[in-house]
């Protein structure tokens, strides 16, 4: 696995970590086509992360997301999101 794909990962889990998230109930979704989708694991320094392929994620993007069950359910880009927080100007 590429070492800077891990690292981003790793530092998006860190957050939902620390906010009571448990490594067991988060997936990581990508899409079906992208390299990352043939792994079903990814051993992370928190534990291991289940890969989830999702036809509806474009190549380019993925997030972490953790399993309903739990108030204020986690959830965090890892790649390719970059929210538009630019103003028009007049």
């Amino acid at each position: 696995m590429n070492p800077r794909a891990l690292q981003m990962i790793e530092e998006a889990l860190g957050p939902m970590i620390r906010s009571g998230c448990r490594i067991e109930r988060i997936k990581l979704v990508v899409c079906p086509t992208s390299l990352i989708a043939s792994f079903e694991v990814i051993r992370t320094k928190f534990g291991d992360v289940k890969v989830e392929p999702d036809d509806l994620v474009r190549k380019g993007l993925s997030f972490l997301m953790e399993d309903p069950g739990r108030k204020g359910r986690g959830f965090v880009w890892v790649s390719g999101y970059t929210p538009d927080v630019q103003k028009k100007q007049a």
